[in-house]
């Protein structure tokens, strides 16, 4: 019998199906070898960060990541945002999913509910999904808690593209009420915060009894969600 290996059959289904990798746009029918084996160097790396540090406000506690925003992880995530591409979600998801693990384990801490900060409206009749409750409900899966739609965002403006100074006013968020849960509350990518921290605050509003932020990567070693992605020009802000 002929051996044909898994990245030859996956090569072949990319080229049938005319599907690529989210991480480097080569044909395949998911994410590709090397594109997985780099995201496995970026997970194992000591200096790949492990929150997204938030000290300005005291109010608001470190952000859970699984990755920085290097530039396999940035592009599997516009994949996955803005053509949809379900591939990039396991492996991204399931990333995010054992750092949450691995946090709440070490402070014996339930989880009781997985959220997300939905995106806006408009941007949801768009690209015809919330990539954010994408992988919320991946993770939800991995960890085996619930996952529900708590939020309803009340803003229709994106944090896409705007000045630091447009972030940080933020989304505005409304909660359904919860009865004294420990609420994880997921995002694809965190910046300055602002996003999490509405969210956050909303969900203590509507009566969480703890609520653990966490996204899939942080750009606090990178110029912008949208400039380089080189640590020569890192602004290694930690707002």
């Amino acid at each position: 019998m002929i051996a044909i290996s898994k990245t030859r059959i996956k090569d072949f289904a990319g080229r049938v199906f005319g599907t690529t990798c989210p991480g480097c746009r080569r044909v395949s029918s998911s994410v590709c070898k090397n594109c997985v084996e780099q995201i496995s160097q970026i997970k194992s790396s000591e200096s790949s960060p492990r929150f997204h540090e938030t000290a300005s406000d005291k109010t608001f506690k470190n952000v859970i990541v699984a990755f920085g925003y290097s530039k396999v992880v940035r592009q599997m995530i516009l994949s996955m945002k803005y053509r949809n591409m379900r591939s990039s979600v396991a492996v991204l998801g399931a990333a995010l999913a054992e750092r949450i693990n691995q946090e709440t384990a070490i402070s014996h801490q339930k989880v009781d509910v997985i959220a997300w900060a939905p995106t806006t409206t408009r941007r949801k009749l768009e690209r015809g999904h919330d990539h954010a409750e994408i992988l919320a409900r991946y993770v939800a899966k991995e960890l085996q808690v619930p996952c529900q739609g708590i939020l309803r965002r009340l803003t229709d403006q994106p944090q896409t593209g705007r000045t630091r100074q447009q972030r940080l006013i933020g989304p505005r968020f409304v909660s359904r009420p919860i009865n004294n849960q420990c609420v994880v509350v997921i995002d694809d990518v965190v910046t300055t915060g602002t996003t999490l921290r509405r969210a956050s605050q909303a969900l203590y509003e509507g009566g969480a009894e703890l609520v653990i932020c966490a996204a899939v990567a942080s750009t606090v070693l990178w110029q912008s969600s949208i400039e380089s992605c080189e640590l020569a020009t890192a602004r290694r802000s930690k707002h």
